[in-house]
């Protein structure tokens, strides 16, 4: 495993205690381990699935939902076990939900520029993907001609005299 995912891991864990101590720890008195034994679990089925998979092909906006969805139904389940008592788990775990979706919002930013490096094109394959093709504006380079001036010294600069 690379250095950038183990860096990855470790502040997603913090994200992970952060939310969920105040909350389980403080309000529904659960053990240190059951906050540990929750966070690893948390951490490494969202991990997997939200940041590596659906980050990488579908943005932040689906994955922040996936990242509520998760959480939220492992909380509950865990909520049962601990507690098991259906009242005083549905709202700890929306709460813990709420704050992992907040604190992981700035995570997959740092995902995508540091260790997923993902590049422009993954963005317009995105966009491809959320909005078809009938929806989209279009929009002409007059509109932005920072854009446009950028892009006619990258072609200026690619210009190879050989291929004429």
């Amino acid at each position: 495993m690379k250095l950038k995912h183990l860096k990855a891991l470790g502040l997603k864990w913090v994200i992970l205690i952060t939310a969920l101590y105040p909350i389980y720890g403080a309000i529904t008195n659960a053990s240190l381990g059951n906050i540990f034994l929750i966070s690893i679990v948390l951490l490494g089925i969202t991990y997997v699935v939200g940041d590596l998979f659906i980050l990488r092909r579908y943005g932040l906006i689906v994955t922040s939902i996936v990242d509520f969805v998760i959480p939220f139904g492992i909380l509950y389940l865990f909520g049962q076990m601990i507690n098991g008592i259906p009242t005083q788990t549905v709202l700890p775990a929306i709460a813990a939900s709420s704050f992992i979706v907040a604190f992981e919002t700035f995570f997959h930013i740092y995902m995508e520029d540091r260790v997923l490096e993902l590049g422009p094109k993954v963005y317009e394959r995105r966009r491809q993907l959320l909005v078809p093709k009938k929806l989209r504006v279009e929009s002409s380079e007059e509109l932005f001609p920072y854009e446009a001036q950028r892009k006619d010294a990258q072609k200026e600069e690619t210009h190879d005299p050989e291929k004429e």
